[in-house]
Order: C-alpha cells, then sequence, then structure tokens
C-alpha cells in the first residue's frame, strides 16, 4: 500500500531497547513501575494538566471514568463517533441518548437536546470528533443547569486547545487513547484526567482491583493498568513529541490548502474547525455528495494504492446493540458521505499532494 490511511510512529530501536534493558534489570513489568511513573509524570506536564492517570487502553479509561464518577441511568453522547464511546456506556450497564450533532463540526449539539432527555440524564458524554474541540461552553452551559457531569471522549484531542490551552482541562473528566493508530501513542494505552482529585484517587483505586493502600479491596475494582513495555513506549514516543505534532498540523494545513478550492466548488466539504482552536491533524476527514459515490471513490482510490476509511460507520444512533434512542438525522447523514484520507507522522507534503490530487480525480469522474 503506497498510502495507508495510518503507519504508526515508532522511534528509533535503540531508543526503545534501552527502556527495556531497564526493565529487564530491574524485573519490573507491571503495578506502577518507574517506567509507568515517569511517563505518567511527563505526560502530565506536557500537557498541563493534573490527576493524570495512565490505564491500559482508551475503552477502558472511559469505563473508569464512569465509575469514577457513579455514572448511572441515560448518558446523553454523540452518534458520531468511534463504537467504544456507545459500548463502553453499554457495557457499565448506563444507556447512552444519543443527540443530533452539528453537520458542520461533527460534534455533539447539546442545543438539540431537549427539555425532558436532559432532566433525565445523568451526565453528558461529548466527543471532541477528529481532535475537533466541542462547544465547551454550550455543554457545561447545560451541566451546571440541569446538574449534570460532564466527560469528554478526547481519544483525538491529544495536542488539541482551545485559546491555547489543552482542551483536556474541560469537564469533570476527559479520557484519551494512546492505541497505536493515534497521534501520540505507547502501542495500546489511555489516560484519563480529572478535574477532582478525589475522583483521580479513586479512580487509582479503581484500576487496581479496589485496593486501598493496605490492598484491602475497598471498591469494586477492575484491572486497568499500564504495563512497563507500553509505557517504556510512551516514553521513546515521548522524546519525540514535539516533531509529531508539528508534523502533523503541517500536513492538516497542506490537505486544507489543496483542498480548500474543491470544496468552494462544492466538489467536498470539509470540518469547521473551532474558532478559537488549531487543527492538530490527527485525522483528515472529507465529505462527499452520497454513498454511492463514496464508495466509488474508494474504490478508485484504494485502486491508486491509496487506504481510505469510513469513520464513522454506521451512525451509532442506528446500532441495536446500543438502544436506537434518539433522533439524529444530521449524524446519520453524516455516517453514509463522510471519509478519512491518510495521515500519518511520515507522510510527506508531496504525498499529500498527490492524495489530494488523485481525491479530486476521483469526485470528478464519479457519478
Amino acid at each position: 500500500m503506497k498510502y495507508p490511511i495510518v503507519k504508526p510512529f515508532l522511534p528509533s530501536i535503540d531508543a526503545y531497547k534501552a527502556q527495556i534493558d531497564g526493565i529487564f534489570e530491574r524485573c519490573w513489568l507491571t503495578n506502577n513501575g518507574p517506567c509507568l511513573q515517569q511517563f505518567e509524570q511527563q505526560l502530565a506536564e506536557y500537557l498541563g494538566v493534573e490527576h493524570l492517570l495512565l490505564v491500559a487502553n482508551g475503552t477502558l479509561a472511559l469505563q473508569v471514568a464512569f465509575a469514577a464518577l457513579d455514572t448511572k441511568g441515560t448518558v446523553l453522547t454523540t452518534p458520531f463517533s468511534f463504537a467504544a464511546t456507545a459500548s463502553s456506556l453499554k457495557f457499565a450497564d448506563i444507556s447512552p441518548e444519543f443527540i443530533d450533532i452539528d453537520p458542520n463540526t461533527y460534534n455533539l449539539d447539546i442545543n438539540k437536546a431537549t427539555h425532558s432527555q436532559l432532566n433525565s440524564a445523568s451526565a453528558i458524554l461529548g466527543v471532541h470528533v477528529f481532535g475537533n474541540p466541542c462547544d465547551v461552553e454550550a455543554i457545561e452551559c447545560k451541566a451546571k443547569e440541569y446538574n449534570l457531569k460532564v466527560i469528554y471522549d478526547a481519544a483525538h484531542a491529544f495536542a488539541s486547545d482551545i485559546n491555547g490551552k489543552t482542551v483536556l482541562e474541560h469537564g469533570d473528566v476527559a479520557t484519551l487513547s494512546l492505541h497505536a493508530t493515534k497521534l501520540f501513542h505507547s502501542v495500546e494505552g489511555g489516560a484519563i484526567i480529572f478535574k477532582h482529585e478525589s475522583d483521580y484517587l479513586k479512580a487509582k483505586q479503581l484500576i487496581n482491583f479496589g485496593f486501598d493502600a493496605k490492598l484491602y479491596p475497598e471498591l469494586v475494582g477492575i484491572n486497568a493498568k499500564m504495563s512497563e513495555m507500553h509505557a517504556a513506549m510512551g516514553l521513546s514516543v515521548f522524546e519525540h513529541v514535539s516533531e509529531i505534532t508539528q508534523k502533523r498540523r503541517d500536513l492538516a494545513a497542506q490537505y486544507q490548502l489543496l483542498l480548500k478550492a474543491s470544496a468552494e466548488q462544492g466538489l467536498l466539504s470539509l470540518q469547521a474547525w473551532h474558532p478559537q482552536g488549531e487543527n492538530n491533524g490527527a485525522y483528515m476527514p472529507v465529505v462527499l455528495k452520497n454513498e454511492q459515490q463514496l464508495l466509488q471513490v474508494q474504490a478508485k482510490l484504494l485502486e491508486q494504492g491509496i487506504q481510505t476509511r469510513r469513520y464513522f460507520y454506521p451512525s451509532l444512533s442506528t446500532v441495536p446493540a446500543y438502544g436506537m434512542q434518539g433522533s439524529t438525522p444530521h449524524g446519520n447523514e453524516l455516517s453514509l458521505r463522510i471519509l478519512c484520507l491518510p495521515m500519518f507522522t511520515d507522510l510527506t507534503l508531496d504525498g499529500v499532494e498527490q492524495i489530494c490530487s488523485s481525491l479530486i480525480s476521483a469526485i470528478q469522474t464519479s457519478c
């Protein structure tokens, strides 16, 4: 594949081996080891947050967040996200109530929630889709009015900001994915950022079977700990974090520049970014005329060695396993028409130009 949809960033094998050698010398493989402690501290300092907790993956991050906040009943969320957003709720015996999206930003539009929906919910679960910050002011205003907890699935939002400050500082809790497909990764991993220290301390117990300091199972917990091997990869990748984030922003800017004219001509549409934020380059979505055109364009690009993905299809509100609660016409329509283009740190600006040229040609020759 000439241009895969994603290609994980890898540090030098020597850098990773140096971390692994230390693990072998200490024979400390998991359970809050030195690599994890260092990774947690460096990540919190870089992101500018307190109360950051590393876990084994982003889905567990959500599940632990729900448990730490004692989330129950119904949670208002978006239909336009990865399956983990809804499945983690259902797994915790929480009912997702889907609220429609803003068709321009692709994010949850909390103003579409009715009084009845807001009044019967326990929390709002927003998703910073493709790293694009939600309308946090509107969400938090509604949450305050109806006394709701605010949880942000920030799986895509590493290095996303509003007015120069990390988007992760918003809400009662935010969760990150550190999966290999993400902008910044530890192969598998996740992080939880809490506003309140009490929730953070509770979560620290929850991820270790509910044990207190004396190893008494005070809470009903699970094993959600990150291993030393994964923390070692996180530390190795972290050495390049500034390089990675800048390169991804450069790639996003190049895509936007080369596709701007096509968007103005109506050949495709692009995501409207938060006016006080900067595109973090996590993903590169384009929206086409209809599903038929999308499938034709996707096939033509694949013939040229350009891999694309339908992020996110299907709309979560149409999946029976998730309860199908809520009317979400914009989310349903978007899921049929959206295609994500290759985006990874090793991609070159010339590569972006080739992909854009092939995309425009494929659109122009489609039905």
